[in-house]
């Protein structure tokens, strides 16, 4: 996996400036001697600058953990450390692993580009919207470990090798964290914003159905048990007809048999339709309807207001 890092200042010594010099040493992007040097600035007017800015961001990460539980984070970065080598000392960079639960035989991993947060204000804004629009339309259950709040992100799939063209994302959650790319808060209408919202949330959902305990699916499970973990090609065709929905029937890293994935592809595609259009889709398939009403319930008693 490779991450490219976006948005670094050009210009001199403005409020965009500062922020992003503090920044960068804060995350351990730079050492403090490589901040003054690319800043052109002196020891003192670099400690001034993070007694004046240092403090926003991290009472801003505190009182977002202080109110939610989530940690809050604007890098990648966790931190670095100095370690020592043959030559000298290197510095040891602790960076949050978007892919960590990828699949680990993955001969050619996807590519990531992360746009940041320059702009405390954007930063503020992007966390109000977080705390108040996203999380507040979650059931505590669903909230991630951690968050990391970005400007935009892209994702590069690896190709034969070589990477193919970057799609924009709004999410990409991992076992450690979910990252989401936000935007320019200011440039979207109200209706945009809602959009927004339900979106991330929805995605969040899906996501995490993982942490519901895993014996609220025993009815649900119910209705297909005799074709979980069995060879595929042993399983009636169209799929429907037992149970299961063909999301992941052709794909070559999914067992779309296996429980993970058919809970995973029943809550996705809730989300995708509406009752009504779920129902008239898989009209002729009732084990598939009879599933969906056993995932409504379940969704239903952990806080997930679908299908009302």
């Amino acid at each position: 996996m490779t991450v490219k890092r976006r948005n670094v200042t050009t210009s001199r010594h403005s409020i965009q400036d500062r922020l992003e010099a503090v920044r960068q040493r804060m995350y351990g992007e730079l050492s403090y001697q490589e901040v003054l040097d690319r800043y052109g600035i002196s020891s003192s007017t670099f400690g001034d600058w993070l007694k004046k800015y240092r403090g926003e961001e991290a009472d801003l990460r505190r009182d977002f953990f202080d109110g939610t539980g989530v940690y809050l984070l604007f890098s990648d970065t966790l931190g670095v450390r100095e370690v020592p080598t043959l030559s000298g000392t290197a510095q040891n960079y602790q960076v949050v692993n978007l892919f960590c639960d990828m699949n680990p035989g993955d001969t050619y991993p996807d590519s990531l580009e992360l746009y940041y947060y320059r702009d405390m204000a954007e930063k503020s804004a992007a966390t109000q919207f977080l705390r108040e629009e996203v999380l507040g339309n979650l059931p505590e259950l669903f909230y991630p470990y951690s968050v990391l709040v970005l400007d935009s992100l892209a994702r590069y799939p690896a190709e034969s090798g070589s990477h193919g063209p970057g799609t924009g994302i709004e999410i990409l959650s991992s076992m450690q964290c979910t990252a989401l790319a936000l935007g320019d808060l200011s440039e979207l209408t109200q209706e945009d914003k809602e959009s927004l919202k339900n979106s991330l949330s929805e995605q969040i959902i899906i996501d995490h159905i993982g942490l519901v305990p895993e014996e609220e699916f025993s009815a649900f499970y119910s209705y297909s048990e005799a074709y979980y973990g069995i060879p595929s090609y042993n399983i009636t065709r169209p799929v429907e007809s037992v149970g299961f929905l063909d999301t992941y029937v052709d794909s070559w890293t999914v067992t779309f048999n296996s429980q993970a994935s058919d809970k995973l592809a029943f809550v996705e595609k809730m989300f995708e339709l509406t009752e009504e259009e779920f129902r008239t889709t898989y009209a002729d398939y009732p084990l598939v309807v009879s599933k969906m009403e056993e995932m409504v319930k379940i969704l239903h008693k952990y806080g997930v207001n679908i299908y009302q």
